[in-house]
């Protein structure tokens, strides 16, 4: 037999450079997640398939990704996010450092810190002076830090040259005296305080972010957003040199874990192999998880809020976990094996069984390094056609999408959260066209550019002045650095800045599943009751009442974000429908991932040298072939 081909250069581009970045809440499992990718194949790691009650494509489907992960499964190289920000705290020298922590403005910050999470010991002159007078007595930890300081200022983090640059910040990072100071910064926070540990450093992730300096809290400049990102960029660069010097074939890299979409943004620009993995876990068993682990949970509550509300507007430099999520590669579910074990034995037969975390997670690891191995799951096929209509929003806070299918997948109608139709969305709407409106003695209504105001907006007294005193001094101050942008308007902050109180009612838009859902209605479709629904976001309770009157059996969402919808509305009643926090792969990952590089048949051919012939095309080279015989016995007889 002859023998076939390897393959493997044509995958090399997938396989032997890949980098992951992960995100999610805190307790989502992150963590429990990156030290698996840096664990590698274990067979422990993988329940048996009989135990889990799969129906026979899942089970097949899990089959194949189980061979080829066993096989070719490579540990990735961790990068903690913390570490990288200690990497930060050398920037400067040891006395600056304590001198940081002891400055009055640091001080102010915490006792405002403990004030909100109702801290009443005197925890800045107990244990805070304490770790400070540890540090201040422990020359090991001195010496490391006032060597590393001399080394790393060497490095330009923007253009880190090949050699010398790299090699240096590759021997700083895994050099067990860096590990050393991270362990001590981390443990002595830890122990004494984690609330106030997590908070300093966020001071220090958000200060450079905004300044390029982890010890300044005062400048502010968005030039600085993406001075973490670019030591990320540089370590992975030093990672991949220091490889390909030892001649390692592969560099495998997870980043635990990115909370700024700048920074994501700035990974997905940079690099093709980069993939935002988002571990979500749905809120009461994440509260129950943190709980277990932290004694002062209500202390972390404080933090925990923190999460969901920077990353955007003047906040941009801050942590906002929303974003990174909406803007997430693929979705993993952090379900516990008893709780799958539980669901799929009493699931219905038109739903689909849950897998556990562990499986979700080798699928795409698999799935990057040989796409098309297996193909989509049904709801990452209708969870990818409502994340494709979140992009007809004409909505300038968020942009969400949803789809609404049959029990069996079969998409009905998608939807997006804008303006309802004739109308002109935000986005599309010029202030200054408003503006001129406000200014004008002729008050000419009839022009065709204030169709796209309301009569409110054109009238209401509050509303103007709040519109002018918001937009006008600010746009001519600051009018060159728009270069040609549209500048619009927010109906609904405007509103809320001109009247108490918030109301969903009074937004411009109709919400994306409510859209979905009046498009059946609106072309006369067919009712959708056992239906499914599939949202970018998480339901508000509005929609939920929705859903739950128009009979849809399961809702998938994205976004765990912690609202009263589920707990006020759809666990209660006979028909309630079931929650489920989606996981799969979405927007362009989706076609890097289960498009093959070529037709698997012609792959399989090329690696076992196969050419099988039909009977069909057997029997007219037979006929060719004793056609030639034949005439080749007459010309010899002639």
């Amino acid at each position: 037999m002859a023998k076939g081909y390897d393959l493997s250069e044509l995958y090399d581009l997938r396989r032997g450079f890949t980098i992951i970045a992960l995100t999610g809440r805190t307790g989502s499992g992150c963590t429990t997640v990156a030290g698996l990718m840096k664990k590698g194949f274990d067979v422990a790691d993988y329940p048996p398939l009989e135990d889990l009650s799969l129906d026979l494509n899942t089970s097949k489907k899990y089959n194949i990704i189980y061979k080829f992960a066993k096989e070719n499964f490579k540990p990735y190289i961790l990068i903690p996010y913390l570490k990288i920000l200690t990497l930060c705290l050398l920037n400067r020298d040891f006395k600056y450092f304590i001198s940081f922590l002891s400055s009055e403005k640091l001080k102010k910050s915490i006792l405002e810190f403990n004030s909100k999470i109702g801290e009443k010991r005197n925890w800045i002159d107990d244990d805070f002076m304490q770790i400070i007078e540890y540090f201040k007595k422990n020359q090991r930890f001195q010496n490391c830090f006032d060597e590393f300081n001399k080394k790393i200022n060497k490095i330009d983090f923007k253009n880190p040259k090949k050699g010398t640059s790299l090699e240096v910040l590759y021997d700083i990072f895994f050099d067990k005296d860096f590990t050393y100071i991270y362990d001590e910064i981390q443990s002595n926070f830890k122990k004494r305080a984690t609330s106030q540990h997590n908070y300093i450093f966020q001071i220090v992730s958000n200060n450079l972010r905004k300044s390029g300096d982890p010890y300044d809290t005062t400048s502010y400049d968005p030039k600085y957003v993406f001075t973490i990102a670019l030591r990320l960029n540089a370590l992975i660069k030093a990672i991949q040199h220091h490889n390909k010097e030892k001649n390692i074939d592969t560099t495998k890299v997870v980043i635990d874990s990115l909370r700024n979409p700048f920074e994501v943004m700035f990974f997905k620009q940079r690099f093709s192999a980069f993939y935002l993995i988002a571990v979500n876990k749905n809120e009461d068993s994440r509260e129950s998880d943190l709980k277990k682990d932290y004694k002062d949970y209500n202390k972390l509550q404080a933090l925990l809020d923190q999460e969901y509300i920077g990353g955007k507007g003047k906040f941009f430099y801050k942590q906002y976990v929303r974003d990174c999520l909406e803007k997430a590669d693929i979705h993993i579910s952090f379900c516990s094996e008893e709780e799958i074990k539980s669901k799929n034995l009493n699931r219905e037969t038109d739903k689909i069984p849950i897998v556990t975390w562990q499986m979700q997670l080798i699928k795409y690891l698999s799935l990057i390094d040989h796409p098309g191995i297996i193909t989509p799951s049904p709801e990452e096929r209708s969870m990818q056609m409502a994340y494709s209509a979140k992009f007809n929003s004409g909505c300038i806070s968020r942009q969400v999408g949803a789809a609404i299918t049959d029990e069996n997948f079969s998409i009905k109608a998608v939807g997006w959260n804008s303006t309802p139709e004739g109308q002109v969305p935000c986005l599309l709407r010029n202030s200054d066209e408003l503006t001129k409106f406000y200014q004008s003695d002729s008050r000419v209504v009839n022009d065709s550019t204030l169709e796209s105001f309301t009569d409110f907006e054109k009238t209401n007294l509050k509303f103007k002045d709040i519109l002018i005193k918001e937009f006008s001094p600010n746009r001519e101050k600051n009018n060159h650095f728009l270069k040609g942008r549209n500048v619009c308007f927010c109906f609904k902050t405007l509103h809320n800045a001109c009247y108490d109180g918030r109301n969903q009612a009074q937004t411009r838009s109709l919400h994306a599943e409510e859209n979905a859902f009046l498009q059946i209605t609106k072309y006369g479709g067919n009712g959708i009751k056992g239906g499914k629904l599939f949202t970018t976001a998480s339901p508000c309770e509005l929609c939920s009442k929705k859903a739950y009157q128009l009979g849809i059996k399961v809702i998938h969402y994205i976004d765990p974000y912690p609202g009263i919808s589920e707990k006020q509305i759809l666990s209660a009643g006979s028909k309630r429908p079931e929650i489920r926090l989606f996981n799969g792969a979405i927007g362009s990952a989706y076609h890097w991932l289960y498009e093959p590089l070529m037709p698997y048949k012609d792959e399989l051919s090329i690696l076992l040298n196969l050419e099988i012939k039909d009977l069909a095309k057997k029997q007219e080279e037979e006929i060719i072939r004793l056609q030639r015989k034949v005439d080749k016995l007459k010309k010899n007889k002639e």
